[in-house]
């Protein structure tokens, strides 16, 4: 059974957003907001992240999802009637009632503002931040890979980061928000199509996680890190990989398997069990779609027991000395996150870090339950997920000290 990619992203990823207001913002009320019509085929021309000035950041990706990093509330934007209007709703794709109004300001053809109006409560304004972005291509096995470099107008040199892929076709734009995310921090980022998708060509491997495919996808993502490690302005001994899902088991390979040089990764919830174990925990719940009709010990039990031909990671992570953030929902229907952990602290890894998100699904919404039916009424990402990447980062890959996850300075 092939595993989901993270929605979040991740789309994302796993990577909108219900703001909660700064102190001392003036009230305002919204005006007459025009009903919500069929969505727009781009929402490229708004994706970017938007500061206050209060220090607030609000990221936008081209799906229309917006996303607050001080308290991780997420929603889907509703177009309207009327050009670069939009609304948002009471949780993340749930359209009504509507709870704000949300307005861009285009200059040329990007957003350079938004503007938030709650039906009850403060109004608020953020400025997009200004990155630099520059397409390329970049050879590996096969095929030439179609990216985007993502850099802060900080001066460098910075620390770096390749976005890899989970499950399915994998385009640049299903990874907006952990591009604005990273990039927000003080990262330079590189997101790029899987091959055989977007831009990218060479053949896609498909959905299954074999040996074969993970190969191949892990040794696509070892040049892309060795590419980023030589772009201006990137310090070459601060480049890592942030992994989701089924990147988890592409994530090491590359290190270890294909010598990518990196220097850390990030894993948000990605498995450190084997495919056969993540295959037979997935259907447990029909893949996220129903509750398991088994007890969590009597799972977990299973899991354990789990025998198969299929990868097993294990093995390989024992190897890898650079430090890792596992980051995984304590409720993910698709990865076994109380075995996962177990497996990681056998390694005793002490420059590995392993959290287990409370209440988080696979996606990483803060969704008890862990069915996929159920996020459309999240409403929000698990809670100080920023706050754990930009804690983590500024220890382990020299991230700068920021306040953009949101707290007043």
């Amino acid at each position: 059974m092939a595993m989901r990619g993270m929605a979040i992203a991740l789309l994302a990823l796993l990577l909108g957003t219900g703001c909660v207001p700064p102190a001392g913002s003036a009230a305002a009320s919204p005006s007459a907001s025009p009903s919500p019509v069929a969505q727009p085929t781009d929402f490229l021309r708004y994706e970017g992240a938007y500061r206050t000035s209060d220090g607030l950041v609000l990221l936008v990706n081209g799906h229309g999802h917006l996303l607050n990093l001080e308290d991780s509330s997420f929603r889907q934007l509703y177009a309207t009637a009327a050009a670069d209007h939009f609304t948002i709703g009471p949780a993340f794709a749930v359209p009504s009632p509507r709870q704000a109004d949300v307005t861009f300001h285009l200059a040329g053809d990007r957003a350079d503002q938004l503007t938030l109006t709650p039906v009850a409560g403060a109004r608020l304004t953020a400025t997009r931040l200004v990155f630099k972005q520059t397409q390329v291509r970049v050879p590996a096995a096969g095929a030439t890979l179609a990216a985007t470099v993502t850099e802060p107008l900080t001066p460098g040199p910075h620390p770096g980061i390749v976005i890899v892929h989970g499950s399915g076709f994998g385009p640049r734009i299903d990874y907006g928000i952990w591009v604005g995310l990273y990039a927000t921090l003080g990262l330079t980022v590189i997101a790029y199509d899987k091959r055989g998708n977007g831009a990218s060509t060479g053949q896609y491997p498909g959905e299954f996680a074999s040996n074969d495919a993970l190969n191949t996808y892990a040794a696509d993502a070892a040049p892309m890190l060795r590419f980023l490690a030589s772009w201006p302005a990137v310090d070459p001994r601060r480049v890592g990989f942030h992994g989701g899902s089924q990147g988890g088991w592409t994530v090491p390979l590359a290190m270890a398997r294909f010598h990518a040089p990196a220097a850390f990764a990030l894993i948000a919830a990605g498995p450190a069990v084997s495919v056969d174990q993540q295959s037979l925990w997935s259907s447990l719940s029909n893949d996220s779609t129903t509750l398991p009709t088994v007890s969590p010990s009597d799972a977990d039990a299973q899991v354990r027991a789990v025998e198969g031909s299929g990868y097993d990671p294990r093995p390989l992570l024992a190897t890898i000395g650079q430090p890792f953030l596992w980051f995984n929902g304590a409720a993910d229907r698709q990865v076994p996150t109380t075995v996962n952990a177990e497996i990681l602290r056998s390694l005793h890894h002490a420059n590995w870090e392993i959290d287990v998100l409370a209440g988080a699904d696979h996606g990483l919404f803060q969704n008890p339950g862990g069915l996929e039916p159920d996020q459309p009424h999240a409403t929000n990402l698990v809670a100080g997920l920023c706050d754990l990447l930009a804690s983590w980062l500024e220890q382990n890959a020299g991230a700068p000290q920021t306040n953009s996850c949101g707290s007043t300075p």
